[in-house]
């Protein structure tokens, strides 16, 4: 029997819209975008160093611009790899 997928791989098959992003845009359901990546920070939000706030300003967004000035480029992967929902579709 084939083992299942992780599920960082099956979520790299999944991809979005900006308007199915934008829908998630309140602290109870909060989804981004970073770099094309689609996160679900709804729980990762109570976790962040820099406070929940700083995530909720981008509730529904693309944060990307923000998150570059301010993170390295492996910091979702290194500290909240389950966020990763899938892919933002072009």
């Amino acid at each position: 029997e084939a083992a299942a997928p992780k599920k960082e791989e099956a979520a790299q098959d999944k991809s979005f819209t900006m308007s199915d992003v934008a829908k998630h845009d309140k602290e109870a359901d909060c989804w981004v975008v970073v770099n094309g990546e689609v996160l679900d920070v709804t729980k990762f939000m109570h976790e962040h160093p820099g406070g929940k706030k700083a995530i909720l300003l981008y509730a529904g967004k693309d944060a990307s611009e923000e998150f570059n000035m301010l993170h390295k480029p492996d910091v979702v992967k290194k500290y909240a790899p389950e966020s990763i929902l899938g892919k933002l579709s072009s």
